[in-house]
């Protein structure tokens, strides 16, 4: 039973990336800079998680990258296009909307719009092959009656 809790509260544990690498900003600004960086740009190994969290090796060379073009005093918008131009859109949460991304913006919406379509569909056709019988004769209701009372 104590392996059992102790696995249990091990499993609730969150785990943060560690910065292997921690140098110093200047200024507070600087090191507020790099956070907000580092949470707008994907991992492109794991996929799914930020920079700031992943603990992939690639995910250090990034960090590492960032800190090091925000301590050369390069702008946000030259760190994540030189970011672009190495990983591509997928690098960015919130990649711009252009031909090569209409896919990732518009791919919900056209799919949520076919699936209404097809509900609309299926629910017409089912209500014109369904019979309603509305003009039963007194001997019709009386077996209905007598089914439903059982």
């Amino acid at each position: 039973m104590k392996k059992i809790t102790f696995f249990l509260i091990l499993l609730t544990l969150n785990t943060y990336a560690v910065d292997k690498n921690p140098i110093e900003f200047n200024n507070p600004e600087q090191e507020k800079r790099y956070q907000e960086l580092i949470e707008e740009l994907r991992c492109v190994v794991c996929q799914n998680q930020s920079v700031a969290d992943s603990n992939a090796e690639l995910a250090q060379d990034i960090r590492d990258l960032v800190r090091n073009k925000i301590r050369e005093g390069q702008t946000d918008q030259q760190i994540t296009n030189f970011m672009v131009d190495r990983y591509g859109d997928f690098v960015l949460y919130n990649p711009p909307l252009k031909a090569k991304t209409y896919v990732l913006w518009l791919g919900p919406l056209v799919l949520l719009l076919v699936g209404f379509i097809v509900l609309f569909y299926f629910i017409r056709r089912h209500a014109q092959t369904t019979d309603t019988l509305v003009n039963l004769t007194d001997e019709e209701r009386q077996k209905i009656k007598q089914v439903l009372e059982k």
